[in-house]
């Protein structure tokens, strides 16, 4: 799309034109799904970065100044929304245990191998401590994907026995994340440093 054709969908934007948001969402979406999921090796965080990216655009599409490219402003706003969320990853349980249960992650630099090094030990440790039979369900669950009915198919049990074990083996890795929430600050930290770089 060339510069001046965008200006002028981008305008149409600022007038409420529900398709011509639609074509700024369509050009755009992959691009910060990538770049958010670069910086947070989270689909989930990317995912939902995306969702308030566009969401402030049409919340303040009146603003829009559609003299200039949109294309520095829908990353800068990504930008603030993955800092403020990784900020803020080492109160958030939930937060916390995206980053947790995140395996793929980018080894960049020598700092970044540490702390996920730890984390990766952090992670093992807190699994074994669960009896046998959760950490297997558990380990389906999480490490080969596997559906609570898929499990349940496998191991012969029912699928609220199934829900139950991963339940249970959540509670237990929340309060370890709550106790070690250092772990956390760590990764946010060297999360926060690529995004500065």
């Amino acid at each position: 799309m060339k510069c001046t054709n965008e200006s002028a969908t981008v305008k149409r934007v600022s007038e409420g034109d529900h398709l011509a948001f639609k074509q700024i969402f369509d050009q755009y979406k992959d691009a910060i799904f990538g770049y958010s999921y670069k910086l947070t090796k989270s689909s989930t965080l990317a995912e939902e970065t995306v969702q308030e990216v566009f969401l402030k655009i049409w919340q303040n599409r009146t603003k829009l100044d559609f003299t200039r490219p949109i294309k520095p402003y829908i990353y800068k706003i990504a930008q603030n929304h993955v800092y403020n969320t990784l900020r803020n990853a080492a109160y958030s349980d939930k937060l916390k245990e995206e980053i947790f249960y995140s395996h793929a992650i980018g080894h960049t630099t020598t700092e970044d191998q540490v702390v996920y090094r730890d984390l990766e030990a952090f992670q093992e440790k807190t699994i074994q401590t669960l009896p046998t039979r959760r950490q297997l369900i558990f380990r389906m669950s999480r490490t080969e994907g596997l559906s609570h009915e898929e499990i349940a198919q496998r191991l012969e049990i029912s699928p609220n026995t199934v829900k139950d074990q991963i339940v249970k083996a959540l509670k237990t890795i929340k309060e370890q994340l709550h106790v070690h929430t250092d772990i956390a600050v760590s990764i946010s930290l060297v999360l926060l440093l690529r995004l500065l770089n």
